[in-house]
């Protein structure tokens, strides 16, 4: 490698540096994950413009490096060729909501790839400033400004990111400006000074540096901001928006969120079904965790074998199935309520958490080595849940066991700072009720009825010292399903009725008939949920649905009548009061012709939409390449156009020409500059003789009128010669 080569590599290094400080924080203080992929783009895009390859080796291999980094992060267990497809639709998807501004519902992989675009943008840009300009200053001052911003308002620790940046940007700053101060006096041995110069510098700004860091500080004048702006951001959650879907962490419930309409899952099943995934027990006054039960194992369950979780199935019922297909795959099992056992195709076993009622699928050998397993597809057998009016009716209390007495213990709890207003409000609705069931139902029925509004955008967090609960009831009432069923499970909870808070997905949207005249649910993000599970002791965990606008499917069979023939009760208020009844109405409503005239019009107007945007982006991508390569094509551009023109029309213009070229390049001509000293200087950053010999028959040329001292054939090849030098 040549002094030159090391020298732009070194550059190259350090521009780097700057580039990565912007990245390391964006695991920290976003919801971005597997930034390694980012890191590793950016390294691979300043090499292959540290070896000059052109742009038709770099612009397929960047791609194909994007593709590659999108797939990893966001296929999801997904075969390449249906990834590509959803990607696709996914890109269609989001440049309507690009064009139409709603710029908050992009999905992550969308995001991904325009971020991946931005980096290209920002390597090319670093790549000009390094070799071209020499000059770095306003990157550098914007790093130094973006990491100080994050150290102040963010929970991102700068204070490492700072020093190195101030080491990184003057060592750059320093060898650029010494660079342009070599060029422009055309010293030579420039190696051997830039080399006795590296030295000092880089002792002086590291012993600076060192000085400034390890020296005393005084204490800060002005008192942090980032309380005081907390402070009067009434109502906001800590992440701000979020998109609704399936989460973890429920320790810190409210806040606003917007829409996702995209599909996790479809399943073909016979019943109606609320999807259930975990539950958790532990009320915190802000949101909800799971209790530490130490020394209970998971249990585990091979696919096939039968395991009754949930109490409340016959035995005289059918047997049933639902059978999934995943767009979106978790670790987690989606289960109906009655579960008895799972079929997957492939190998492995679940695991049943007793503490979460959850199922996570498994693959290896569960006595020795297994991990975690997405599966996109399985079936699960299940007899329909239904519950014995009676048995709800007569409880009243918990049974004199070790076991119950240590279930209600758990499943009452209740933090100490809970307001005594929200008992008392319980304990108002269900006074005129003896047993558990109907306590419950006054309760669920409160929320249809008490003036409270399903709401997902104008939700507020508890501040400080608020209970998340006591504000929904009292002050704003006004909430989605989590304000909903956590306020039915506190209530609940304060009547000492054992409840837990379950979660997973509404039953989705009808979508027609299947296989086996089973009915065809959709499952979007949109149907993310939670509800309220009451435990009875001679049944089980029977679901609740407090939630304004929401309708859980459950069977209640109404055995209380002293009559041979026992008929459903209403499932509570539910839309489906028999089997064939729902499946004919939304048929009706799917086969609507005026349904499917809006449709058919809606399809045609987004198909519009989505050509215009796809025509916007593919001349947006050919316009910016074109901009990118400009320094490789005008260069070519320009030969071939004075090459078809008269030689006595050409030399003029062709020189100037080139004067345009090498400015653009950053090779400028200095206010009062003769052509001969410029051509000198030009001669000597290429390591040429050509600029000189063109400038001396351009001046006999324009200043001389001498013709024959072009030399048009000769000088064309000179020109051309310089012309290629300027290709960068």
């Amino acid at each position: 490698m040549n002094r030159s080569k090391l020298f732009s590599f070194v550059l190259y290094s350090l521009g780097f540096m700057l580039l990565w400080e912007w990245l390391l924080p964006l695991e920290q203080i976003t919801k971005t994950t597997e930034v390694q992929y980012f890191i590793f783009f950016v390294i691979f895009s300043l090499l292959l413009n540290f070896f000059h390859c052109p742009w038709y080796i770099t612009w397929p291999v960047k791609g194909i490096f994007i593709f590659y980094s999108l797939f990893a992060i966001f296929s999801d267990g997904l075969g390449l060729f249906p990834w590509v497809f959803q990607m696709f639709e996914s890109v269609k998807v989001n440049t309507v909501k690009v064009l139409s501004r709603d710029w908050l519902n992009l999905s992550s992989s969308y995001r991904s790839l325009l971020f991946f675009l931005l980096l290209w943008q920002i390597t090319y840009l670093l790549r000009y400033w390094l070799t071209v300009k020499r000059k770095i200053f306003a990157f550098y001052l914007m790093t130094v400004f973006y990491i100080t911003l994050l150290d102040t308002f963010t929970e991102y620790n700068g204070e490492r990111a700072i020093v190195r940046t101030v080491i990184t940007g003057f060592i750059l700053l320093s060898l650029l400006s010494f660079k342009r101060m070599l060029e422009k006096e055309q010293i030579d041995g420039q190696g051997f000074l830039l080399k006795r110069w590296m030295v000092p510098l880089v002792f002086m700004i590291s012993f600076g540096v060192a000085i400034g860091y390890l020296s005393p500080k005084a204490a800060s004048i002005w008192p942090d901001p980032v309380p005081f702006i907390e402070s009067k951001a009434e109502n906001v959650g800590r992440g701000g928006i979020s998109k609704i879907g399936y989460g973890m962490d429920d320790t810190h419930l409210g806040g606003p969120f917007i829409n996702d309409d995209r599909v996790v899952f479809t399943v073909s099943t016979p019943t109606r079904q609320y999807w259930k995934i975990e539950t958790k027990d532990v009320y915190t006054g802000k949101g909800w965790v799971a209790s530490n039960q130490a020394g209970v194992e998971p249990e585990v369950i091979q696919y096939g074998e039968e395991r009754k979780i949930d109490e409340s199935s016959s035995s005289n019922d059918p047997v049933r199935e639902a059978m999934f297909n995943f767009y979106i795959v978790y670790p987690h099992v989606v289960r109906p309520y009655g579960f008895l056992f799972m079929e997957n195709e492939g190998t492995g076993f679940l695991r049943y958490d007793m503490r979460l009622d959850k199922l996570t699928s498994y693959t290896g050998d569960y006595t020795g080595d297994f991990k975690e397993v997405r599966l996109s597809k399985y079936t699960i057998k299940y007899r329909l849940a239904s519950y014995s009016l009676k048995d709800l009716r007569g409880t009243k209390g918990m049974m004199d066991e070790s076991d119950f007495s240590t279930l209600q213990k758990q499943y009452t709890q209740l933090p100490e700072t809970l307001p005594e207003r929200v008992r008392n409000l319980a304990v108002e609705l269900t006074a005129e009720y003896d047993n558990w069931y109907d306590k419950a139902k006054a309760i669920e029925k409160y929320f249809q009825t008490g003036g409270f509004s399903y709401d997902q955008t104008r939700v507020a967090v508890p501040a400080g010292d608020e209970d998340y609960v006591d504000q929904f009831l009292f002050d704003t009432k006004r909430g989605y399903c989590d304000n909903f069923s956590t306020s039915m499970v506190v209530m609940l909870r304060s009547l000492d009725i054992p409840a837990r808070w379950a979660k997973g997905y509404a039953p989705g949207q009808y979508k027609g008939r299947g296989e086996n005249e089973n009915r065809i649910y959709e499952i979007t993000n949109n149907e993310a949920h939670s509800w309220v599970e009451v435990f009875f002791p001679s049944l089980g965990w029977v679901p609740f649905e407090p939630t304004k606008g929401f309708n859980n499917p459950v069977n209640v069979i109404n055995d209380e009548e002293k009559s041979s023939f026992t008929a459903p009760v209403a499932r509570q208020d539910s839309e489906e009061t028999s089997e064939n009844q729902p499946v004919e109405k939304e048929e009706k409503k799917i086969t609507s012709v005026n349904m499917k005239d809006k449709k058919a019009k809606a399809a045609k107007l987004n198909e519009y939409w989505v050509a215009i945007g796809l025509g916007i982006i593919f001349i947006s991508i050919i316009v910016v390449g074109l901009l990118i390569s400009r320094n490789r094509w005008i260069p070519r551009l320009l030969i071939w156009k004075y090459n078809k023109r008269p030689a006595d029309e050409t030399f003029a213009s062709a020189y100037e020409a080139l004067l345009k070229r090498l400015d653009r390049l950053g090779l400028k001509r200095e206010p009062g500059q003769t052509l001969r000293s410029y051509a000198t200087y030009i001669d000597s950053h290429f390591d040429t003789t050509d600029m000189s010999l063109l400038t001396e028959r351009y001046e006999k040329f324009v200043y001389g009128g001498d013709e024959d001292a072009v030399n048009w054939e000769y000088s064309r090849e000179v020109w051309g010669n310089l012309i290629k030098k300027t290709k960068i």
